[in-house]
């Protein structure tokens, strides 16, 4: 389902793009919470299954900062 979403989305073509750790935890300026939530979780997803090796606790340590840094 959330590759169903992804794609639907605009989170294919993102997923194609190699995302570095730095830029895990970043956010654009000027969204809104749940789209800011939703970009976090797509980055989320992609370092998780995106096939670099990076481990699942540092992935959901990259979410866990990402989220925090959402518009309220």
């Amino acid at each position: 389902m959330a590759v169903g979403l992804l794609a639907g989305c605009g989170g294919a073509e993102e997923m194609d793009a190699t995302v570095s750790p730095e830029e895990q935890g970043q956010v654009e300026q000027g969204v809104t919470h749940w789209e800011c939530v939703n970009d976090c979780d797509s980055k989320w997803f992609y370092c998780v299954y995106g096939g670099g090796g990076t481990p699942r606790p540092t992935c959901d340590s990259y979410k866990a900062f990402c989220i925090s840094q959402c518009p309220p």
